[in-house]
């Protein structure tokens, strides 16, 4: 009887993924870019541009389970916006391209993007993504002037 080739122990499910791995999750099919098909909500009496937990998860390379996850764990902040999804799975988180841009710009600088694996507890990444938030959060993106070229 053959048996096939046992898996080094860290890497059975459920237990932590081992340090400098490679990510294993990748952006969502078709998708070349995280700023690719936006979602555009009405805002203020106009169209604006926003992307959903998907595409910020693409940008940082990370899961949307992650991402939940460091919310639950204060490691991230809440979404400025939120709209009902309107089906089963609930309410959507929204971000504007100015918050994804900066969280993007603070992994590279704070080396979570870099390959290192690191726990982002271990460095200044929940804090300056709280005070990107918090900036951020009155400023609503630019409206679509000619909604029927984007549609």
């Amino acid at each position: 009887m053959i048996f096939p080739q046992r898996r080094p122990y860290d890497t059975y499910p459920g237990t932590s993924r081992p340090l400098d791995t490679p990510t294993p999750y990748l952006p969502q099919a078709g998708r070349a870019h995280w700023d690719e098909d936006p979602i555009y909500k009405r805002q203020g009496g106009h169209f604006r541009e926003f992307f959903g937990i998907g595409h910020l998860s693409a940008a940082i390379q990370r899961s949307p389970k992650t991402i939940y996850k460091w919310e639950r764990a204060s490691l991230f902040p809440s979404a400025t916006f939120i709209y009902n999804g309107g089906s089963k799975h609930g309410q959507r988180r929204l971000y504007t391209r100015i918050q994804i841009e900066g969280v993007i710009r603070i992994a590279q600088e704070e080396g979570i993007l870099n390959g290192n694996r690191r726990y982002i507890a271990s460095t200044l990444f929940p804090a300056r993504c709280a005070e990107l938030f918090r900036t951020t959060r009155n400023v609503l993106p630019e409206p679509i002037q000619d909604w029927n070229l984007h549609v």
